[in-house]
């Protein structure tokens, strides 16, 4: 059960018990009023049907009645009120009024409370029967309205105490409150003993699961629950079970992040110190007269340069990686026209490299998002990759094509270079990683395939790489597509 449904219950449960003492009150006022179980069909004779008189009340308005009817004003005789006193020895209570006055009534009853609580006249008699409350204490009458000679109105009421729901109460009474409260408190004690086992306990060792993690202990994890837990309870303890297992794999990560950190810095001061160190010593050559021809010396002047302009290609290559992986490069993700987005690419690359074919074909039109500058420079990285690795006999190719899959299409760049061996595929991406024949011939920085898995990384998108170690390398580049496709 959910917590709200478990609250539900709890409501309808205190309802319920109210609701069911309301009636228990209800039953034993009727029984202790009526004389019989009530049941629908003693309550149905109940409000159909009035309780019949006594006979003492019966016989006292019966004649007080018929002196009404005959001689109004012979009421107030010391007569009368002799024979009213000897209705009243037999526990009945008269009263009667004249306009808005009462003339006569009873003792033991509060005049006050009479002119207030007093039934309406009725000239036809019709509701002659019912309850009158006189200073808290309530009475059944039975009532008579008649007209005085000079057409005052007047009645007439004869009235019953009820007295045996007070004498029942003043004795049992404190009984039933006490049982009733006593049933209460059980409920209520069941009810939290429930809560405490299936809410409360577990929040509780969550709490102190969580005081472990902020102490750095990841390991330890807060106790099973029970099987009727809530499932709100349930849900936020396998919350917290994931949010520990992703606390230990950020802690994980943090620190093949911190070997990788230690990693760069010890390749960029590898990477660094090589140029660095033959600049130096081609710089000491020149100064100690090693190169001592105008030709020697044009050499050692060349190769730094060289060297330099290396070392400078590196230093931006490096600055531009670290950027992207600062995140400190903003993207601008725009609706752009595939097609004609590569073809521009080719065009103006074909333009610095004519030695180079380059083509680019796709029988259909896709709509992708992408920063172009971005996308531009990740894609100049791969065919300047391929230029770079091109088969020193055999002149470069390189074919863009389009292809899809389900909500993806992929830019395959494919080239009839000098391919990577099998076993270095897995590695290329790693930022300074560079294969051995980069490493002798080509003397890359090793950050332009790192630096275009993070530029198609920051697009939604992933990028993978194959070739057979020595005729050919493909790329594809894996973008989500829009949707927006179309036949060229």
């Amino acid at each position: 059960m959910s917590i709200k449904q478990r609250f539900l219950a709890s409501y309808l449960g205190g309802i319920l018990i109210a609701s069911l003492s309301i009636i228990a009150i209800l039953c034993i006022i009727f029984y202790v009023t009526t004389g019989s179980v009530p049941t629908p069909k003693t309550l149905y004779q109940t409000f159909t049907k009035q309780r019949s008189l006594s006979p003492e009340e019966e016989g006292a308005y019966v004649d007080l009645r018929k002196t009404a009817k005959e001689n109004p004003e012979a009421l107030l005789e010391s007569n009368t009120q002799k024979q009213l006193q000897r209705f009243e020895k037999e526990d009945v209570g008269i009263v009667i009024s004249r306009e808005d006055q009462i003339v006569y009534y009873s003792k033991g009853l509060v005049k006050k409370s009479l002119v207030v609580h007093f039934p309406k006249f009725d000239q036809n008699n019709i509701e002659t029967k019912g309850t009158i409350d006189n200073s808290g204490n309530l009475y059944r009458y039975i009532k008579f309205d008649f007209y005085y000679p000079n057409e005052e109105k007047g009645s007439v009421l004869v009235l019953k105490k009820e007295n045996s729901f007070l004498e029942f109460l003043t004795k049992w009474g404190i009984v039933i409150i006490g049982l009733i409260t006593l049933i209460a408190v059980i409920f209520v004690w069941l009810l939290n003993r429930i809560l405490q086992k299936t809410i409360v306990q577990p929040l509780a060792n969550l709490g102190e699961s969580m005081t472990d993690m902020r102490g750095g202990h990841l390991v330890s994890a807060p106790p099973p629950l029970p099987k009727d837990t809530a499932i709100e309870v349930q849900r936020l303890h396998q919350n917290f079970e994931q949010m520990r297992d992703a606390l230990n794999q950020s802690l994980e990560e943090q620190r093949n992040l911190e070997k990788n950190r230690k990693d760069l810095i010890a390749s960029i001061s590898h990477d660094l110190k090589t140029p660095i160190t033959s600049i130096i010593g081609y710089v000491q050559g020149l100064q100690e007269g090693i190169a001592e021809t105008p030709e020697k010396q044009a050499r050692y002047l060349q190769t730094i340069y060289t060297k330099s302009v290396a070392l400078n290609e590196l230093i931006e290559q490096l600055f531009l990686y670290s950027k992207y992986d600062a995140e400190a490069i903003p993207f601008h993700l725009e609706r752009v026209e595939l097609s004609s987005f590569l073809q521009h690419i080719v065009e103006e690359f074909q333009w610095s490299h004519a030695d180079v074919h380059c083509q680019f074909e796709s029988l259909k039109t896709y709509e992708v998002q992408l920063d172009r500058l971005q996308m531009n420079r990740a894609l100049v990285n791969l065919l300047e990759n391929s230029a770079k690795f091109k088969k020193p006999d055999e002149p470069l190719s390189i074919q863009i094509t389009l292809k899809e899959k389900v909500h993806e299409v992929g830019i395959v760049v494919r080239d009839n270079g000098r391919g990577i061996p099998k076993e270095q595929l897995s590695h290329v991406f790693q930022h300074f990683y560079r294969g051995e024949k980069a490493r002798t011939s080509t003397g890359g920085s090793g950050l332009g395939l790192a630096i275009v898995q993070q530029i198609i990384e920051k697009h939604h998108g992933t990028v993978e790489i194959d070739s057979d170690g020595n005729n050919y390398t493909e790329v594809i580049i894996w973008l989500p597509n829009q949707e927006g496709e179309n036949e060229a």
